[in-house]
């Protein structure tokens, strides 16, 4: 969640500072058009129009579930994902 070259050592070898997604999600979470809230529920960048979200398989009811570690890492992503 918390790339590589902004991590410190010890967060680079957390394996809470990851998560395991499809390829195509992957990608939108590492340039940040994907998020997550602190329920898991999707953030999706206004930029992506709806085709493109359908053809990614992206909808609003995405979830995915975080234990109280990965939560820290996704809410540093997830100020990030706003920034922009």
């Amino acid at each position: 969640m918390k790339p590589w070259s902004e991590s410190n050592s010890q967060e680079r070898l957390d394996v809470n500072n990851g998560l395991l997604l499809c390829p195509n999600h992957d990608a939108l979470f590492d340039k940040r058009y994907i998020s997550f809230d602190e329920t898991g529920k999707i953030l999706v960048k206004q930029s992506l129009d709806a085709t493109t979200k359908m053809f990614l398989n992206i909808n609003d009811t995405m979830r995915i579930n975080l234990n109280e570690l990965q939560q820290i890492y996704m809410k540093w992503h997830r100020e990030k994902f706003l920034e922009n």
